[in-house]
C-alpha cells in the first residue's frame, strides 16, 4: 500500500477498507462533530452512535435531514464520556470521538474507569497535517494533553509519535525537538538541555529507526533552506516529519496558528492506550474532525 502523503489520502484508504469503524461521539449536539460524523457515514469511513442531550442532537438531525441515526441520551458531558467508554468496553464501539467536551474531562474519565480503552503507556497527543511547504505528512507533538513534560516523559512522547509516523508509512521518521534556539541554553531555556539529551539518547538507539535531534527553533525544523544558511547539516534539520514541543504551550499555540492563521485543517487523536481517542480541539472545524476520525482508523488498522 502506498503512504498516504496528504489527509485526503488517508481518508480515501481508511474508506478503501470497506470495513466502518463504529464512533461513539461524546457529546454529539455540536455542529461541527455531528457535521464529521455524518460526513463520515455518508463516506463509508464509519458508523456514528450520538451521545449527549438527545433532543438537541435530534433537532440538528433533523436540520442535516437525517434520522436514522442511534442517538443515547447522557445530557452530561462526563456522563457521555463515561457511555462512550462502556460501549468500547461492551465491544459495541471501535472508538470514542470527542465532540463538545473538554479534553481534560475527557482524559480524566478515561482515566478514571476500566474502559477497555487499556493504557498501555503514556496518553499523547498527536496532530498531522498537510506539510505547508512540500507535499508530504507532517506531524505535531504535544499540543493537548502533557502540560509540562519531564524529560523522561518527553522519551514517551516521541515514542507514541514515532508509532504514528511509523503506522503513516515513515519508517524511520525524523524529529525535530523544539525550542526558540538551536544553542544549548541550560540556565536560561531548560528546553534546549532537553532537546540536547534527547538527540544523545537517539544515538544510543532509545528510538530505534527514528532520528532524533535538537534543539531547533522552529525554521531549522521545517526549512532547508534555513538550516544551511545557519550551517546545520545533521540529517534532521530542515527535514523533520514530527515537531515536538517543549511543553503544551508552545505545542498548542502551534497547532491553533496552523487551525486558525493559516486555515489548514489538522487531525488530533490522542495515543498510548489500545485504541486512539479522536480528540480534535473544540473550535477544529468540520474538516478536521472527519481527518481525526479517518486518522484514528488509519492507525488502528482494520477493524
Amino acid at each position: 500500500m502506498i503512504p498516504p502523503r496528504c489527509l485526503e489520502d488517508i481518508v480515501a484508504a481508511v474508506v478503501a477498507r470497506g470495513a466502518r469503524a463504529r464512533v461513539a461521539v461524546a457529546a454529539a449536539g455540536e455542529p461541527s462533530a455531528l457535521g464529521a460524523a455524518v460526513h463520515a457515514q455518508r463516506l463509508g469511513l464509519a458508523e456514528p452512535i450520538l451521545v449527549g442531550d438527545a433532543p438537541k442532537i435530534r433537532d440538528l438531525l433533523c436540520r442535516m435531514g437525517i434520522s436514522d441515526l442511534p442517538v443515547l441520551h447522557e445530557p452530561d458531558p462526563a456522563g457521555a464520556v463515561a457511555r462512550c467508554l462502556a460501549l468500547l468496553r461492551k465491544g459495541q464501539a471501535e472508538f470514542v470521538m470527542k465532540g463538545a467536551v473538554k479534553t481534560d474531562i475527557l482524559l480524566r474519565t478515561v482515566l478514571a474507569h476500566k474502559t477497555g480503552l487499556q493504557v498501555t503507556g503514556v496518553l499523547s497527543h498527536v496532530a498531522v497535517l498537510d506539510h505547508p511547504l512540500e507535499k508530504r505528512l507532517l506531524l505535531i507533538t504535544d499540543a493537548a494533553v502533557n502540560v509540562a513534560p519531564s524529560l523522561h516523559r518527553k522519551v514517551d512522547i516521541i515514542a507514541n509519535a514515532v508509532a504514528v509516523a511509523q503506522a503513516l508509512g515513515m519508517a524511520a521518521p525524523k524529529v525535530a525537538v523544539l525550542s526558540a534556539t538551536e544553542r544549548i541554553a541550560y540556565q536560561t531555556m531548560p528546553s534546549t538541555k532537553d532537546a540536547d539529551v534527547l538527540a544523545k539518547l537517539c544515538r544510543m538507539g532509545v528510538f530505534g529507526q527514528a532520528q532524533v535531534g535538537g534543539p531547533y527553533a522552529l525554521d531549522m525544523a521545517v526549512s532547508r533552506h534555513k538550516a544551511q544558511r545557519k550551517g546545520v547539516d545533521d540529517g534532521v534539520a530542515g527535514e523533520a516529519d514530527i515537531l515536538c514541543a517543549p511543553d503544551i504551550e508552545a505545542g498548542n499555540i502551534l497547532y491553533k496558528a496552523l487551525t486558525t492563521l493559516m486555515g489548514r485543517p489538522v487531525a488530533g487523536i490522542v495515543v498510548g492506550g489500545s485504541r486512539p481517542l479522536v480528540v480534535p480541539s473544540r473550535a477544529d472545524d468540520e474538516a478536521s474532525k472527519l481527518y481525526a476520525l479517518a486518522l484514528a482508523a488509519y492507525v488502528a488498522g482494520p477493524s
